[in-house]
């Protein structure tokens, strides 16, 4: 008799520890499981707030390039009272030149719409006609199969009776944000990953804490 009650204490024991570990287990998946599904996310939205972020400082200087350009070309035009032709000065130049990684394109169109220097393939988009003189817009677009970044601009002092304000443009490759985006993600990404088995940890650790006192209440 006594061996029964040893045994049947034994399996209420053992009962008591199987409960414990499933609701253990079921508040770490609770408490894990919405983590682990966000992880990616918060790794996708990291990578957008990054391309943002890398845009910034480039759109600053594809703006002055394409502000110098306007008034370089503004000037050209006041000397040979007319817009018939364009050819970028020296300093306007300067602003164009490619670097290893990146390759600047630009476009200038008349009062008509018609391409008098540049790529011609740079499209324009329809908000550029409407757009309020010196105002510099931003845009995605691609050029010759490559990604680009375009900032647009209509040339102010022109006589817009006479036709739309003369557009300028200037289009740069994106390997240098790609890659600015790629190590702002990689710096905000990295401490996360040495951060999440630590934080996993302290879950187990404080679960093991709290359920205690439930594991000592079913003992008594």
């Amino acid at each position: 008799m006594k061996r029964l009650g040893v045994k049947w204490l034994g399996l209420r024991r053992e009962r008591a520890d199987r409960a414990q570990r499933s609701l253990f287990g079921r508040m770490l998946d609770w408490m894990l499981v919405p983590a682990l599904l966000l992880w990616p996310l918060s790794v996708a939205l990291t990578w957008l707030v990054a391309q943002g972020l890398a845009n910034q400082p480039f759109d600053r200087e594809l703006a002055a390039a394409v502000r110098l350009l306007g008034r370089d070309m503004a000037a050209q035009a006041q000397r040979e009272i007319g817009l018939t032709d364009y050819a970028p000065s020296t300093a306007a130049a300067e602003t164009l030149r490619t670097d290893d990684e990146d390759s600047r394109h630009f476009q200038v169109r008349g009062l008509r719409g018609e391409v008098l220097a540049g790529e011609a393939g740079l499209r324009t988009a329809p908000e550029d006609d409407r757009a309020v003189p010196g105002e510099v817009h931003f845009r995605d677009d691609v050029l010759a199969g490559q990604p680009v970044r375009v900032a647009a601009m209509a040339v102010p002092g022109f006589d817009q009776l006479a036709g739309a304000p003369p557009v300028v443009q200037v289009a740069e490759t994106r390997e240098r944000r790609a890659r600015l985006a790629i190590e702002i993600t990689k710096g905000v990404i990295l401490p996360q990953l040495v951060m999440l088995p630590l934080a996993v940890l302290l879950v187990w650790l404080a679960l093991t804490r709290g359920i205690a006192p439930l594991h000592e209440l079913q003992q008594r």
